[in-house]
């Protein structure tokens, strides 16, 4: 961590740790192919690669879309789908290792970054409406959240971590 509230590399490195794992438990719930993030890519984001107008330090990450793509119309051959990234909120998550019920880097990171692929899977199999209406956002969130908890259940630290952040989340 460092002064300036950024990852350091070495938090990055135990992120994109996390990331490899959390990527091999939601192909396994979701019964996806092994090479499913290598069809699919998404980009894993910190502050320092993103825009301004992206950061938000009330969440610990986000997941955001590049590209557009109007459903039932066909595409023209030059554009290609959506494609996702997770921007993690470095800020955000290293405020929250601070706290007195200190958590870890890499149980915190497993969990935001699982929450934040479970995201992305729905958005791209399950074709749930990126820029749904707010009321149907916040239904999306319980679900992702629940299929999080569900999926995370049983991991060291995992079930404290739900504890302490269920009722205050904004992932």
């Amino acid at each position: 961590m460092t002064i300036e509230g950024l990852f350091t590399e070495s938090d990055r490195s135990i992120v994109d740790r996390a990331a490899r794992l959390a990527e091999g438990l939601v192909l396994r719930y979701f019964n996806l192919a092994s090479d499913d993030w290598v069809k699919n890519p998404y980009s894993l984001l910190t502050w320092k690669e993103a825009s301004s107008c992206l950061r938000d330090t009330n969440v610990f990450a986000q997941t955001v879309r590049f590209g557009s793509r109007k459903r039932g119309k066909a595409q023209h051959p030059e554009h290609k789908p959506n494609y996702y990234g997770i921007l993690l909120q470095d800020p955000a998550i290293l405020r929250a290792l601070l706290r007195p019920q200190r958590h870890d880097l890499w149980t915190l990171g497993l969990f935001v970054l699982t929450h934040e692929l479970v995201h992305i899977v729905r958005f791209r199999k399950f074709e749930v409406d990126f820029c749904g209406p707010q009321n149907e956002r916040e239904k999306e969130e319980e679900l992702v959240h629940d299929i999080t908890r569900e999926m995370l259940s049983g991991v060291e630290n995992m079930d404290n971590l739900f504890s302490l952040y269920e009722s205050r989340l904004r992932i």
